[in-house]
């Protein structure tokens, strides 16, 4: 027998009688250290949670590759 897994394909897995718990807060760290956010405290959510978003007609255009890199870290 192998034993429990508790780490698979860059995600934290934890067992335990109420469950099995996947995390990214590795994945989460290092995107942080990589761009310098690592000292930052957290804060609540902005905004309301579970809100209905309408779309923004009158909005304006957002060059998608400007957020890219970070959101693609790994």
């Amino acid at each position: 027998m192998l034993g429990k897994i508790s780490f698979f394909l860059g995600l934290h897995i934890s067992q335990s009688p109420r469950g099995i718990f996947i995390n990214q807060s590795k994945y989460a760290l290092e995107s942080l250290k990589k761009y310098g956010f690592e000292s930052c405290e957290p804060v609540d959510t902005p905004m309301v949670e579970k809100s209905k978003l309408d779309e923004d007609k009158e909005g304006k255009a957002v060059d998608p590759s400007h957020y890219r890199d970070a959101i693609t870290t790994y």
